[in-house]
């Protein structure tokens, strides 16, 4: 919130042409108030005001500007600094933007990485230059806003610096307008806590999760879409990256993943690809219900009888466990999702065509591979899918016949269902390491399906009509997963 004085000088005034926005005119016209002054030179060609005292001779200041926002605007951007000296960063130093209803929309300032991140005070210079920020202005076009620079700080050597004020028009635009809106809706109906917008080359991330976490996920999206890339393109396939940038729904918990999905969903799964809405949803798996509930188990089932300092290195192993199960979950789920969202929107498959589980999920699981809570390289052996298919079930006829995998997804249906992901990710991987022109062929031959009626024919087509054989090896092929590769107990 904001004093009343400001509030009350942000309903005054007309709205002027944006003819002075940016300060081109190298003057303060069409700005209103006092307190700033513009800089005598402009710096990297932006032209720059400020409200050091030593340029003002006021010890505080506030200009704004009203503008009407363009219908295809979608950010509103500009470059800043504050100047802090020994002080903490507060709200004394700002730039804000309201609309009628004298809420700020939150800003935006580009991390070193160049992602978009959430700006919830003015920060200092970055390598001697002013940081970039920007407003999405999308959602409000046509509205009458205001842009105030304000320095309510009175200590000597604090003060704003800030310039460049310009509207960018439809610039890597989600391939779904109506993201933003829908997000709103569901927080607003459901009573969520409020969303934060994030962007980065390649996706935007829009969610109630913590700065940390949704920043993180778009990290790790970023890492992975190059790789993926790179990876699927030396093995012969040919990617059409999308044109458009790829969304995220990142929530807190699982209530605004169920909200999302319209239904309550099973606590065992925290993140899915939403094919309707062409979107990676997912949530933080540390406020997963089935998790917590475990975690309370364990803390109150300890032994008794043990000594304070026993005690508590005790809790904090559980706690450390339960940390690393969530860490390493998060991760995979990520991995896995982005799979999806980077094959069905790259032309390795088709969202439209009828894609059987077992062709979806295996390329999914053969992405997401963690080993002790740090992703392997692409394409490395599943440590989790491994543990899965170990010796209880190899030769034990507890397997899903290689026929009903592939012609059928009722696997996801059963108790077999996380068999089904390990034996998916077994068989994609050997028929990508053995067979890859094959697979390839199967991929362009069932990009056209709609239904599943040749789902079987089409696999046998490609990779032969023995099944039998095909079988055999394939069989053979998981013991050499599990006698090569399974996984030590984890610490």
């Amino acid at each position: 919130m904001f004093p009343r004085a400001v509030l009350a000088f942000f309903l005054m005034g007309q709205t002027p042409a944006a003819s002075n926005l940016d300060f081109g005119q190298g003057s303060l016209k069409d700005w209103e108030g006092k307190g700033f002054a513009l800089l005598d030179s402009a710096k990297g060609g932006v032209a720059l005001v400020t409200s050091d005292e030593a340029a003002t001779k006021s010890k505080t200041g506030m200009i704004r500007y009203m503008i009407v926002i363009p219908s295809k605007a979608r950010q509103l951007r500009f470059q800043a600094y504050a100047e802090w000296g020994e002080v903490e960063p507060d709200r004394s130093l700002d730039i804000i933007l309201v609309g009628e209803d004298n809420r700020p929309v939150p800003k935006q300032t580009k991390s070193a990485s160049g992602s978009w991140i959430s700006a919830g005070v003015l920060l200092p210079r970055w390598q001697g230059k002013p940081r970039e920020y920007a407003w999405e202005v999308g959602r409000y076009a046509g509205q009458t806003m205001q842009i105030a620079i304000l320095d309510r700080n009175q200590r000597d050597g604090c003060f704003v610096v800030a310039g460049g004020f310009r509207f960018i028009e439809g610039e890597g635009q989600v391939e779904d307008s109506d993201f933003a809106p829908f997000m709103l809706r569901i927080q607003e109906k459901h009573k969520l806590a409020p969303l934060a917008r994030f962007e980065s080359k390649h996706f935007v991330a829009i969610g109630n999760a913590s700065d940390d976490f949704l920043a993180q996920r778009l990290r790790l999206c970023e890492i992975f879409y190059d790789l993926f890339y790179d990876h699927f393109r030396r093995k012969g396939f040919a990617l059409e990256p999308p044109r458009e940038k790829l969304a995220l729904a990142v929530f807190d918990g699982p209530d605004g993943f169920d909200a999302y999905i319209g239904q309550k969903m099973p606590s065992s799964i925290t993140g899915l690809y939403h094919t309707p809405t062409n979107r990676l949803v997912l949530y933080d798996l540390a406020e997963n219900r089935g998790l917590q509930e475990q975690k309370k188990i364990a803390l109150k089932d300890l032994p008794r009888g043990p000594k304070a300092l026993q005690k508590a290195i005790i809790v904090k192993t559980i706690e450390r466990q339960f940390d690393d199960l969530t860490k390493e979950t998060n991760l995979s789920t990520t991995m896995h999702e982005a799979a999806h969202l980077l094959s069905f929107n790259g032309g390795m498959l088709n969202r439209n065509g009828d894609v059987a589980a077992w062709l979806a999920e295996g390329l999914a699981c053969y992405c997401e591979a963690t080993d002790q809570g740090d992703w392997t390289a692409l394409g490395s052996p599943n440590p989790a899918r491994i543990r899965t298919l170990h010796a209880p079930t190899i030769g034990k006829g507890a397997f899903i016949p290689l026929e009903k995998l592939v012609s059928s997804d009722r696997w996801l249906d059963t108790p077999q269902v996380f068999l089904g992901y390990s034996q998916s990710w077994a068989l994609f991987y050997m028929l990508l390491s053995e067979r890859p022109a094959e697979l390839r062929k199967y991929l362009a031959a069932i990009s056209q399906r709609r239904s599943p009626d040749a789902r079987l024919a089409d696999f046998s087509h490609a990779f032969g009509n023995d099944l039998a054989a095909l079988n055999l090896r394939y069989q053979a092929f998981m013991r050499e997963m599990v006698d090569h590769h399974l996984p030590q107990k984890a610490r």
